[in-house]
């Protein structure tokens, strides 16, 4: 049979018109994404352009049938997550009621007290270098406070801010002691200065670390390390 040349339909003439045909799978509507496969998706979407090969997405399906296999879900995954951020102000079960976020407030508000108290305190006052350092130190701590509560600073900041402050703190106190009449006898700023300190001891007894650090361990093998992402699982830290 000869070859024939097809040209393009001109208008008003009959004949096969190609950009009337319509496929199957066009004509077919498109498939919602199980919430798996949108996870899958959203990841594929953030990985460089090489890297979006079969083998990726046979990877991250081994990954989850692994985590199934292991009893590792996402769901199980996010809800430890949720638990372990929990304990800033819930308490882990150890510390009886004791919270890392009460005792860094009881912190704030007795330094405030003795800061106070200095400004007041003759041969001292707002001026004073030592009245000044201890105000920007704790300037600083509350501010590391809102955004470790804004989930914008974690703990490690909190543990050096806190370590300012105390450092401060003492400074201030002990000049304030050399211009006390009675250093042992301070009334009601040694009464603050103990509860500052106190609640620094408390801070360093919690086990709010311990259940952090086996938390971790928890969730740091393969493959509840690659789930993290898929599920919107941060770090949580230890206080130091």
């Amino acid at each position: 049979m000869a070859n024939a040349d097809f040209e393009p339909n001109k208008a008003g003439e009959q004949g096969f018109d190609a950009s009337s045909y319509r496929s199957v799978e066009q004509e077919a509507p498109a498939r919602p994404l199980t919430p798996a496969q949108e996870k899958l998706a959203g990841l594929e979407k953030a990985l460089p352009a090489a890297l979006r090969t079969r083998a990726v997405a046979l990877v991250l399906a081994v990954v989850l049938l692994a985590a199934g296999a292991v009893g590792i879900g996402g769901l199980k995954l996010r809800s430890r997550y949720n638990e372990a951020k929990s304990w800033y102000t819930v308490g882990v079960k150890a510390d009886n009621g004791y919270t890392l976020n009460d005792q860094l407030s009881e912190r704030a508000y007795t330094a405030a007290n003795i800061i106070t108290t200095a400004i007041n305190t003759p041969g001292l006052g707002a001026d004073s270098s030592a009245v000044t350092a201890a105000q920007q130190a704790l300037d600083a701590f509350e501010d590391c406070q809102t955004r470790v509560s804004e989930g914008t600073a974690g703990m490690g900041e909190m543990y050096d801010a806190d370590e300012a402050l105390d450092s401060a703190v003492n400074l201030l106190y002990g000049q304030m002691q050399q211009l006390a009449e009675d250093p042992l006898n301070m009334g009601a700023v040694q009464t603050q200065y103990g509860r500052f300190n106190s609640a620094g001891t408390v801070l360093g007894s919690l086990h709010y670390n311990e259940a952090v650090t086996a938390y971790q361990n928890e969730t740091d093998g393969f493959p509840a390390s690659l789930l993290k992402g898929l599920f919107g699982v941060k770090e949580v830290e230890v206080f130091g």
